[in-house]
């Protein structure tokens, strides 16, 4: 049987064939998941209930709200959900919906407030969702104190900011150590916004993930600006919840490309000639891809919505230090520039990906053993998500 069947609850079963194709391989050449994971409205209502519901997902970095009373708004599976900064500093992730007659308490976007009053009735809550006052008069037999917005669990790791929707997942922290020694150095927690596009997706969201964790498809997709560089892109770590992979380029002569801002301030004199700066990209599992450096990191973050229309966000944050560097604005715009156009080139690989996947001659995938092996890990991860 090579068919993906429904179990209890709706568990989507596999054959032994389909997994031994994304375990172990077959002919020794291991493959995806099953096309229908990603067009299936079924399979992908267990995706959030059961595996994205229950992992940390990215809506942000700190500096999106980064003084008390900032806030800014983001969608996960038709819940809206505000992303605020207390009178003490710390970030909240509260429904945003009022606790009366659940009118949306905040329009969507992003801005600053000192109370957070819901327009309909004017009942007003504190910044991190206690209710504060109810308009006209108390109501008997009501205890204010007991009442406040539902609030996800959020974590801030390396400046990203996640949220669960799951009570009792494993802290995010934790899980992302081995992360330390490859990226701990840049100071990436630092970083700050530098500018983003967002966009409507028209395919599954693991497509976005997906194209960003190989870079294989730069011989296909960006051929006209990223040409030969998949030969300079290998793994390098995995962990449970996480892989990268990355490599740095042959030096230029001015070594611009490698520094456009100049030499990070925390390069030893002595490592002027040989420090090599690595270009890692950092798969967060299940919708955060990064690409990171010493000066700067671009990242992909996705809003669910449903199989195939999201809304996706890819952005640039940079370091600290590039700010004050000569012509700083001029190279940030370029550096900005050049994530939209590989963004707009990905978005065309995207909706290929996504017009191809429902053919029903779909049987057998391949995925490159040298090329793209940290699919194979996630796929793998994937499949415990499913099986779990």
């Amino acid at each position: 049987m090579n068919q993906m069947v429904f179990g209890a609850m709706g568990r989507p079963q596999f054959s032994e064939l389909e997994i031994k194709a994304v375990r172990e391989g077959i002919d020794g050449v291991k493959g995806m998941i099953p096309a229908r994971c990603y067009y299936d409205p079924d399979i992908y209502e267990y995706e959030v209930e059961h595996i994205l519901k229950k992992n940390w997902l990215c809506v942000g970095r700190w500096d999106f709200a980064k003084d008390p009373g900032d806030y800014f708004t983001v969608r996960m599976f038709g819940e809206p959900v505000l992303i605020i900064r207390d009178r003490q500093g710390e970030l909240h992730a509260l429904i945003n919906v009022c606790q009366h007659r659940w009118a949306q308490v905040m329009e969507d976007g992003s801005g600053h407030t000192n109370l957070l009053v819901c327009p309909y009735h004017s009942w007003t809550y504190e910044l991190d969702g206690r209710l504060r006052g109810v308009t006209v008069q108390d109501i008997p037999n009501f205890d204010k104190s007991t009442c406040r917005m539902p609030e996800l669990r959020l974590e801030v790791w390396e400046g990203f900011v996640f949220v669960n929707f799951d009570p009792d997942a494993a802290p995010l922290g934790p899980q992302l150590k081995g992360l330390d020694a490859l990226i701990g150095r840049y100071g990436i927690g630092s970083y700050k916004f530098g500018g983003r596009t967002d966009y409507d997706t028209t395919w599954n969201y693991k497509f976005s993930f997906e194209t960003g964790y190989e870079a294989y498809h730069h011989e296909g997709v960006h051929k006209s600006i990223l040409s030969n560089t998949a030969q300079y892109y290998n793994p390098i770590a995995f962990g449970e919840i996480w892989g990268a992979y990355g490599g740095s380029h042959p030096h230029m002569e001015d070594r611009r490309p490698e520094h456009p801002f100049g030499p990070p301030p925390w390069l030893k004199p002595e490592e002027l000639d040989t420090f090599e700066d690595i270009s890692i990209f950092v798969a967060v599992y299940p919708n955060l891809i990064t690409f990171m450096n010493s000066h700067q990191v671009t990242y992909i973050s996705t809003e669910f919505m449903s199989v195939d229309a999201n809304r996706a966000t890819t952005a640039n944050a940079f370091a600290p230090w590039a700010f004050d560097r000569p012509n700083a604005a001029q190279t940030m715009a370029g550096q900005i520039q050049m994530m939209k156009d590989v963004q707009d080139q990905d978005t065309a690989g995207c909706r290929m990906l996504q017009n191809g996947i429902r053919s029903s001659f779909n049987r057998r995938s391949l995925v490159h053993p040298l090329r793209e092996p940290q699919l194979s890990h996630y796929y793998s991860w994937m499949l415990d998500q499913y099986m779990a």
